[in-house]
């Protein structure tokens, strides 16, 4: 008998809808940034996605594809609102081909940033009701991430949400996208309605939880009217907010009902919000520096319980080959999640399923602050900055294989965190400063003469120190550039 027709891993997947996924690992959604100034695909999000569908992954999932260019989770972002040109078309051909080329199903994840979108771009967001995101646990106006209260969405531009929604989903389905991904989590836009920290609606939008999910079932129904009933629809929910009187687990399980009741075809779960980013390390990443394997897969159970047809995927910490096998063989979910590795290891699937290697590359074990910093891990801020400075290592590995690098990680060290925060932040501006056609008010984008000079000053600055501290480690800068 094959060996891979015994592997767990390798086994294909029949969704509700018929389509067919190669193997249980799913490259899950991880925001790029390598969209150019009119917020188009690119060369480089071609040859990023190439390496990852070269690789062995049976789904790809895109990172947040935009349906309202106003409100971007990142300046960088690939965006379809509206009527799409011919330019625009082929650029998303493109980013789709090369996401399939090797039989890899690519879907698009599909959001709205909501409160929670990018202030260089726009400074007010939107949401459920006007109430401002207590960014990274109130930490966020030292860290240069301020928030201003969201304007309260009205019920008519709901409605055009969930237009939106929808045709953006036709246009994936025509450029050769293999299915989309309704982003319901991390505290964005729909998944914003869901908790009731976020909404205090008094229309039937809000209050129970039956009318706080009715923004996220409309939102699914408006798309599998547009895409038809054989075109895979996923949905990502978080599993908790895990914040006092915010969305729980016994409210996911309810939700995780309702799509399995209305024809869902992958629910992935995760959790978390920009209020407590859990999403990037598990649900003690504001209190430990610890990183369970499989943070979530905790909570699988109860929601799996809830769903009848629907398969589960869990992302977040799976490493090991026995542990992933294990979540598989017991059933607490079909398909494995798997990110940040992926970004330093395109063809870490095809190495995990040859058996060359017994586990993910576990890069957060090897990355830390500079030695001189590294007291700050004792306070919550310290502990933050930690995080997200880490997790701007991951950005930078896939801006390299973008550009067509081929990484060399026996360490995980080919930039330090701290270099690669500076880079990160240059380099968004620096995309933030480039983007054409938008009557926005942010921080950069229309913020006046003084403010484009503030701008152009932080990143000259920012990059410098990037580049010294590059230099100085014995690393090769690689320069800000998208085709």
């Amino acid at each position: 008998m094959d060996p891979l027709a015994m592997d767990p891993l390798a086994r294909t997947l029949v969704l509700p809808c018929g389509a067919v996924l190669p193997n249980r690992l799913c490259k899950a959604a991880m925001t790029e940034g390598l969209a150019d100034r009119y917020n188009r695909a690119t060369p480089e999000l071609e040859r990023l996605y190439a390496a990852w569908s070269d690789g062995g992954t049976g789904l790809l999932i895109t990172g947040n594809i935009q349906v309202d260019r106003r409100y971007v989770e990142r300046p960088g972002n690939v965006v379809i609102d509206g009527p799409q040109d011919a330019c625009q078309l082929a650029a998303l051909r493109a980013f789709a081909k090369a996401a399939t080329r090797n039989g890899t199903h690519c879907w698009a994840q599909l959001g709205h940033a909501g409160r929670q979108c990018d202030i260089m771009v726009s400074k007010q967001g939107v949401g459920p009701s006007a109430l401002a995101s207590n960014n990274l646990a109130g930490y966020g106006p030292l860290l240069m991430r301020p928030t201003w209260p969201p304007e309260e969405m009205s019920v008519q531009e709901l409605t055009d949400l969930t237009a939106k929604f929808a045709a953006a989903a036709q246009v994936c389905k025509e450029v050769g996208f293999t299915g989309v991904q309704i982003h319901s989590a991390h505290g964005y836009l729909l998944s914003s309605f869901l908790n009731p920290n976020c909404n205090k609606r008094e229309d039937k939008y809000g209050g129970s939880a039956e009318k706080r999910s009715l923004l996220v079932l409309e939102t699914y129904r408006a798309v599998r009217d547009a895409v038809g009933p054989a075109f895979p629809i996923g949905v990502k929910l978080n599993s908790s907010d895990f914040q006092k009187g915010g969305f729980t687990l016994e409210g996911a399980m309810d939700v995780a009902a309702m799509l399995d009741e209305v024809g869902v075809d992958l629910l992935e779960i995760s959790g978390g919000n920009y209020e407590n980013p859990v999403l990037l390390g598990g649900e003690n990443v504001l209190n430990s520096t610890f990183v369970r394997e499989a943070y979530f897969l905790k909570y699988a159970d109860g929601i799996k319980e809830r769903m009848k047809h629907t398969p589960l995927m869990v992302t977040g910490g799976f490493r090991s080959r026995a542990c992933m096998e294990g979540a598989l063989e017991e059933g607490s979910c079909a398909v494995i999640g798997i990110g940040r590795p992926l970004a330093g290891m395109p063809d870490a699937s095809n190495k995990i399923l040859r058996r060359e290697i017994d586990t993910f590359p576990q890069y957060e074990n090897d990355l830390d602050l500079p030695r001189a910093l590294r007291w700050m891990k004792q306070f919550q801020l310290g502990k933050i900055v930690r995080t997200f400075m880490i997790q701007t290592w991951y950005y930078r590995m896939m801006i390299l294989v973008s550009q067509g690098e081929k990484l060399q990680l026996p360490s995980g060290q080919l930039y330090g965190p701290m270099s690669c925060a500076l880079f990160m932040e240059a380099w968004d501006k620096r995309q933030a400063a480039s983007l054409l056609g938008l009557k926005t008010q942010g921080t950069v984008v229309n913020a006046g003469v003084i403010g484009r000079s503030v701008n152009a000053a932080l990143v000259m600055t920012l990059s410098a120190m990037s580049f010294v501290a590059d230099r100085l480690a014995g690393r090769r800068y690689v320069p800000h550039s998208i085709s």
